[in-house]
């Protein structure tokens, strides 16, 4: 099973102190497995519980994961300021165009046109837009780097904001984050299959904590730790993502996507600004212009999408080619 694989390594990576890229590709071996056992138990839960409980269970685990591998290269011995930009900026890029792209244009081929409800994807961008603004634009319009008590303002209004939001999505707007043509329930237990989601996420969180020395090491670019960061962090919520998109469920992929990089900005920043006040460390979300453009072009799109409430391959063209001007400015 991908828990007890995954558990395995944990022990193996403890007794060993594994270091090089051969030991790096294993450890990503492992948690690409250990993210299909993942997807696996999250399709099973979102059978029993319905949508968005879950997809938010899937959620909240993947925003558990960053924290957790953020803080620690954050609070690591070599400061990396911008850690928590990079890993958050990534994880947009990756989510919305890279993930959601690629399940648009496998849904569409393969089913024409994926229904989405324009009124619950308008809710995901309007709180992408004030927490992402809240993160990357205001400290740019801000005169001087905020001080802690500015810091935590920000965080506080962030997490505010989100905590409405969710209050909102189960409650009284449940109805509009529903998809049109939702799978069969059944009646198999939850807790097994939460449990078992639990136990295969957890190795993924240790194993990623043992590979940010290696990140460090390897890469020649600080940023590029930010990205592999988003991309170990995501590898489930992909799969699953992917799997959504094969089945047609056009609104399961918004509420993975969305859903995922709304708790990911809205709570993994906050919690950042949060750390840096009490400890005095320099946080950086300042994003360049070029990032800024392709943040803009992104929810633009999103925003298209969901204006039409149907999303078809050409979408995922759209959102794929916005992938590739993203990656062309990271290396370039």
């Amino acid at each position: 099973m991908p828990a007890l694989l995954g558990w395995a390594a944990v022990l193996a990576a403890l007794l060993l102190q594994p270091s090089g890229p051969v030991a790096l590709a294993a450890i990503l071996t492992v948690i690409v497995l250990c993210s299909f056992g993942v997807m696996q138990r999250a399709n099973a839960l979102a059978r029993r519980l319905g949508e968005p409980y879950g997809a938010l269970v899937l959620t909240f685990a993947i925003t558990a994961i960053e924290i957790i591998l953020v803080a620690s290269v954050f609070l690591g011995d070599q400061p990396n300021p911008g850690v928590a930009r990079d890993s958050t900026f990534s994880a947009s890029m990756l989510l919305l165009n890279l993930v959601m792209g690629a399940a648009f244009l496998i849904g569409g081929l393969r089913h024409r046109r994926l229904a989405i409800n324009g009124a619950g994807v308008s809710q995901y961008l309007v709180m992408l837009l004030v927490v992402g603004g809240a993160a990357f634009a205001l400290p740019v319009l801000l005169a001087a780097p905020p001080s802690r008590a500015m810091q935590t303002a920000i965080a506080v209004l962030m997490l505010l904001t989100y905590g409405v939001f969710l209050h909102r999505q189960l409650g009284a707007n449940r109805a509009d984050f529903a998809d049109a043509s939702p799978e069969t329930a059944t009646d198999e237990p939850a807790l097994p299959n939460a449990v078992w989601l639990i136990a295969t996420i957890a190795p993924i969180v240790v194993l990623g904590q043992v590979m940010t020395p290696m990140f460090t090491e390897l890469l020649p670019r600080p940023e590029l730790a930010g990205l592999l960061i988003a991309v170990v962090i995501l590898l489930p919520e992909t799969f699953t993502t992917l799997s959504a998109g094969w089945s047609g469920q056009g609104q399961r992929v918004a509420n993975l996507t969305l859903g995922a990089l709304v708790s990911v900005v809205g709570v993994t920043v906050p919690v950042v600004l949060l750390l840096a006040a009490a400890t005095g460390r320099e946080a950086d979300f300042v994003l360049s212009g070029a990032e800024l453009t392709l943040l803009g072009m992104t929810l633009g799109l999103s925003t298209l999408t969901a204006t039409a409430r149907q999303a078809t391959a050409l979408h995922g063209v759209g959102h794929l080619a916005v992938f590739a001007m993203y990656v062309m400015v990271l290396v370039a």
